[in-house]
């Protein structure tokens, strides 16, 4: 398994409605929104690197509303 976070920042007014659709995403294990430079900081779970870009590419960049994200996959834990 493949662990990690993604910062996602989201055009104004967008947030929540953005939040609610991440949460619905099968390898998103925990989502918040937050204050500051991101509005959403997501959790994910992928069986391989490859399937990171994936779930950015096909699933939150798909989200009306998404502007920029930034990746952190864990080396350790």
């Amino acid at each position: 398994m493949v662990n990690g976070y993604i910062l996602v920042k989201t055009s104004a007014g967008t947030a929540l409605r953005v939040l609610g659709e991440i949460k619905k995403i099968e390898q998103v294990t925990k989502a918040c929104a937050v204050a500051g430079l991101y509005d959403i900081i997501v959790e994910f779970s992928v069986e391989r690197v490859e399937d990171t870009a994936k779930l950015i590419v096909d699933k939150i960049h798909a989200i009306e509303g998404v502007t920029d994200t930034q990746t952190f996959i864990c080396v350790s834990s």
